[in-house]
């Protein structure tokens, strides 16, 4: 159809093909799955790749009202790529310069009018990685253990990731726990992915100076707030700056991200909610899923 439009990495055309993934239509519509995420306009479904081969996640953005089309208008999706396709090629990007990122595989869209009113992204599943959100929640709740000499690694390893990606100057907008992914290696050592970039912000520099670093480290600290020490908090600031002890404009930097977290501290307490509701929602319906298969084998003959 002329107002669909996809977009296939080719070493997956065939794996999406036989997982039924290979058109605007069939991603829209696709409804088997495990669901990762949703919302009002969005959701997220863990689709299986097949016997021996990681999964995919699909995503989609769906624009029911002329209004939300309209705003799509604004951001330039009219005539400029939409949201999914310009999340994938900051993605790309970020792998380009040697940032962890998840590997988006496909994107595609649906217009009417050459409005916007849907569209996807299909990314490769990052084998064993977790939200790093919803871990911490874990961890805080006694679901999971993580030994202090992890948690350093782990403060360790995100530190140096996120300040390769601004010395890169690539500015990611969305640097929340949500958007990591984290797992650990047979040795334990710990190991980020980025998702959810924020199209049209990827390299930018904001007028009045430096100012977008000090923004994404406050989205990281409001994240880690409800999870972490103020000792982890700062052994993470020491390691971004590469700093052994506290300066007095270390010190004043971190004045700065304080105030900035304020900006973000009940919108990211309202997710931790949300997801909380989620995650007791999947473990319901696996706890159901594992009662029927019980009864269904007790009923065998």
């Amino acid at each position: 159809m002329l107002g669909e439009r996809m977009w296939i990495d080719p070493a997956y055309r065939d794996v999406l093909r036989e997982i039924g993934l290979d058109s605007v239509d069939a991603a829209l519509a696709r409804v088997d799955g495990d669901v990762a995420a949703w919302s009002r306009t969005t959701d997220t479904l863990r689709v299986s790749g097949g016997p021996g081969r990681v999964g995919f996640y699909l995503k989609r953005y769906r624009y029911p009202r002329w209004s939300n089309r309209l705003r799509g208008v604004l951001r330039g999706t009219f005539f400029g790529p939409h949201r999914a396709a310009a999340e994938a090629r900051l993605l790309l990007q970020m792998s380009r310069i040697g940032l962890s990122a998840v590997r988006p595989v496909a994107y595609g869209c649906r217009r009417v009018a050459h409005f916007v009113t849907a569209s996807f992204l299909i990314t490769e599943e990052a084998p064993g990685a977790r939200n790093l959100t919803a871990l911490a929640r874990d961890v805080q709740t006694g679901r999971a253990t993580i030994s202090p000499p992890r948690r350093r690694a782990m403060i360790g390893t995100l530190a140096q990731q996120v300040a390769q990606m601004h010395a890169c100057r690539f500015a990611h907008a969305q640097v929340f726990w949500r958007n990591l992914l984290v797992r650990f290696g047979p040795c334990g050592d710990p190991e980020f992915f980025f998702l959810d970039a924020r199209p049209r912000h990827g390299q930018r520099l904001l007028a009045g100076g430096a100012r977008w670093w000090m923004e994404e480290l406050a989205q990281l600290n409001v994240s880690a707030e409800p999870f972490t020490t103020r000792s982890e908090r700062l052994r993470f600031c020491r390691d971004y700056f590469d700093y052994r002890r506290l300066t007095p404009s270390m010190k004043r930097r971190l004045r700065e991200v304080q105030a900035i977290s304020a900006r973000w501290r009940r919108h990211e307490a309202q997710r931790i909610r949300r997801q909380d509701q989620f995650e007791a929602w999947s473990r319901a319906l696996l706890r159901e899923a594992a009662g029927q298969s019980a009864d269904a084998a007790g009923a065998a003959p």
